[in-house]
């Protein structure tokens, strides 16, 4: 393994030969006359294509111009215009800032207005690895930002994702961890910061600066364990910035919702080289249903260093703490009682037979750090570490069945389990001009250890009861008797690492042409899982696999109208083996897609539009020609996922923001099990929709004043690959009303305002009509 790592290593130092091109480089900040950052504010090169807006904390930058005199232009609605002018030679990075002779106050509007979609972020620097607009990025993707977070008084991560396309986000079980379901594929939430972290608790929004949603298999920079064929969801979280500010806020609302959030930030140094951030919620919430809380506790402290111009610090952390009755899974369809839907328990929509007695503690954690280093104008280094871990000891997990149509037995597991990951990774960015043509690539490395201490699991039925009577009382002592005289179910543990190395690179063969190719070769090193009542270690296997991906790009008009297509790979390691003992070649998944994405009416309309097709291979499946019992598979399955999706982001006119998406997906088995050949995969509708729009008056008496609609709708869909039981179609609309007065936001929303039952996909009822109030106080 060290010969591998020296390897990676030499790859990746090996194109700075390439970097004796040294393009200049503009940089600056924009103030108002009273000395405060302003966002969102246009700066242009003139005679050039080249145009940016400044960011949250005011700056801009221009990067790979050449030598020579640049006139740079400041605009904005009603800000006075101002230029100046530049000379600079190759090599050089020149800062130049600009003061508004306006104050901050008198252009807190201009602010908004410039901000011409206030939803919409047009570029990444993580989704690809590589910072790119999105009309140069070959993969599609949508952004949740935090804005669009705080207009709709979300509290729960789950609701972010109502306003992406084509996903999924009911479910939540165990410990109140969630998942998503991306083009029909099961999504966990484990990418934090473009590196794993833990996916087995909720994930808090109080640190959460943006959510990615990257479409489509990407196992080449993100490797195969930890997304899906669907996708990955990439959570961003907040940085400090070199201001004092400190932002309070409280939520109150339906099911005795209480939750206060604070976020403190100020720069530890006159020069603002150290920066420090710390955002802390604390959380309750009970439930509709007749039993069921949560209490959690958070804090995310995080701290920043400038060294010098070229290399910069970073590490933060994230602590939860939950105690609670831990989410139901829900109740699962038995055959021969009558049952084709969750219609059918519509009648006991509010009861989960529970109860506030089994009581569950646990915590979690992450520690992140991150280190930056400008090797000079064409490449960059940076070095991550992260290490995550979930301590869930004597945790109780309620699990009702049904025994026949009117009585449910209510069983009850108590486990135990210790998960930590770690995961180190290294990265050399570069922007090169090779044979006159500009490349945009990275190369990286990066090591995964997954390890599972001691996990135990107990379960017994404590009891049968009806479904329409009264619920009796479950006694904690009587169920730690009942354990107590129980086995093992199981108690194992284990331990698995992935090592990778990858590439991708942005090349543009003309102004408005790029092609984007990629690929990782990926290893895995399973020690196996060891069964802790016999001593036995079985499912220890080594396998590598190469991923790659490829892209187009062609910008139909410049900076307004791309076409794209994509080739994505994605694959899945399995432990298990066939009835000769052998081990199975990687599961298979590959994508092409096509599409447009545009940037219209000056950046106030962004749409994208693409079709799908994605093919999964080598799918496992129980070998028809021994017993079940034996575990042994065969690997003869094949499963297709296509469709179509439509984004849009719109701000037609000064205040008013539209987001709205439709997909369509046809999830689709192809071979391999008989029962399931050509049904549709289980959590998969067919048609979703969605749409939210804003308004907030600009100017005048009202100002400030918001008010907004959302509407989400999914079609039928199956609890299992069978299609034996539906889970229905639902559509859910919400509203939400804000007011912004000075430093203070007040906030209302009302979710499923027609009162729907709708449920989860794996039997979860949904929140029924509810509120939550809010108040912030910014100083």
């Amino acid at each position: 393994m060290k010969q591998f790592l020296l390897l990676s290593l030499l790859l990746l130092l090996q194109p700075l030969a390439h970097s004796q091109n040294q393009p200049i480089a503009i940089k600056g900040q924009v103030q108002s006359s009273d000395g405060k950052p302003l966002p969102a504010i246009s700066v242009q090169i003139e005679g050039t294509p080249y145009g940016t807006l400044t960011d949250d904390r005011g700056f801009f930058s221009f990067k790979k111009l050449k030598p020579g005199k640049h006139v740079l232009k400041l605009s904005a609605v009603g800000l006075e215009a101002q230029e100046q002018t530049v000379e600079v030679t190759a090599g050089q990075t020149v800062e130049m800032n600009f003061v508004t002779r306006e104050t901050a106050l008198e252009l807190g509007q201009v602010i908004v207005n410039a901000q011409k979609n206030r939803y919409a972020r047009k570029s990444s620097e993580s989704v690809a690895r590589i910072p790119l607009k999105n009309l140069e990025n070959a993969q599609v993707y949508a952004t949740i930002t935090s804005q669009l977070i705080k207009d709709q008084v979300l509290v729960d991560y789950r609701d972010a994702f109502r306003n992406v396309s084509g996903v999924n986000s009911l479910e939540q079980i165990s410990n109140g961890r969630t998942s998503a379901f991306i083009r029909g594929f099961r999504t966990g939430n484990y990418m934090r910061n473009g590196v794993v972290a833990s996916q087995l608790t909720a994930t808090e929004i109080a640190n959460l600066d943006r959510i990615e949603v990257i479409k489509g298999p990407s196992g080449t920079l993100f490797g195969s364990s930890y997304i899906s064929y669907g996708g990955v969801v990439n959570r961003i979280t907040k940085k400090p910035f070199d201001s004092a500010q400190t932002t309070i806020s409280y939520t109150g609302g339906s099911y005795a919702l209480s939750r206060i959030a604070v976020d403190v930030n100020a720069p530890l140094n006159k020069e603002k080289t150290a920066l420090f951030r710390v955002n802390a919620a604390k959380h309750y919430t009970g439930s509709f249903q007749e039993t069921g809380y949560q209490s959690n506790y958070f804090i995310a402290p995080s701290f920043s260093y400038k060294v010098n111009d070229k290399l910069t610090f970073f590490a933060d952390m994230e602590a939860y703490s939950n105690q609670g009755t831990n989410t139901g899974i829900g109740f699962s369809p038995k055959a021969g009682i009558g049952m084709t839907g969750y219609q059918d328990l519509n009648k006991i929509y509010n009861r989960n037979y529970g109860s506030n007695d089994l009581v569950s503690n646990l915590k979690g954690y992450t520690f992140y750090t991150k280190a930056e280093y400008s090797i000079n104008n064409n490449w960059s280094l940076s070095a991550v570490y992260n290490y995550a871990g979930v301590d869930a000891t004597n945790q109780y997990q309620f699990l009702p069945s049904f025994k026949n149509a009117d009585t449910i037995y209510r069983g009850i597991q108590r486990y135990s389990h210790n998960y930590y990951n770690q995961n180190a990774q290294v990265n050399l960015n570069g922007d090169v001009i090779v044979a006159g043509i500009r490349n945009r690539l990275v190369l990286g490395v990066d090591v995964n250890d997954a390890v599972t201490n001691p996990t135990y699991l107990k379960n017994i039925t404590f009891d049968s009861v009806s479904i329409m009577g009264v619920t009796p009382y479950i006694s904690m002592d009587k169920v730690q008797q009942m354990f107590s005289q129980k086995s093992f179910t199981s108690a194992s543990k284990s331990k698995i690492t992935y090592y990778g190395a990858y590439f991708s690179d942005v090349i543009n063969i003309l102004e408005n042409l790029n092609v984007m190719i990629g690929g990782r070769l990926d290893k895995v090193d399973s020690r196996g899982t060891t069964n802790l009542l016999t001593g036995a270690t079985a499912a220890a296997f080594t396998r590598t696999t190469f991923s790659p991906k490829a892209g187009v790009v062609y910008q139909l008009i410049k900076d307004k109208v791309s076409l794209f297509g994509n080739y994505l790979n994605g694959y899945t390691y399995s432990a298990s083996v066939d009835k000769n003992g052998n081990h199975f070649n990687p599961e298979q998944a590959n994508q092409l897609e096509g599409g447009v994405k545009t940037e219209l009416m000056n950046g106030r309309l962004s749409v994208t539009a693409n079709y799908y097709h994605i093919k999964v291979k080598d799918k496992l499946r129980s070998d028809p020609t021994v017993a079940a019992s034996t575990g042994f598979q065969v690997q003869d399955g094949a499963q297709v996922s296509k469709g179509v999706e439509l984004d849009i982001a719109a701000h037609p006119v000064n205040g008013l923001n539209i987001m709205a998406g439709y997909a369509y997906n046809d999830n689709q088995f192809t071979s391999g099990n008989p029962s399931i050949v050509g049904k549709i995969a289980s959590h998969a509708p067919k048609h979703m929709a969605n749409a939210f729009v804003n308004y907030r008056q600009p100017k005048g008496k009202l100002k400030g004043l918001g008010l907004g609609a959302g509407v989400n709708y999914n079609s039928i869909s199956y609890y299992d690959d069978a299609n034996t039981f539906t889970v229905p179609e639902f559509v859910v609309f919400n509203g939400v009303l804000s007011y912004d007065v000075q430093n203070w936001t007040l906030g209302l929303r009302v979710d499923n305002l027609t009162n729907q039952k709708y449920w989860g996909p794996w039997g979860n009822p949904q929140l029924p009509r509810n509120f939550a109030a809010s108040v912030s106080f910014k100083f």
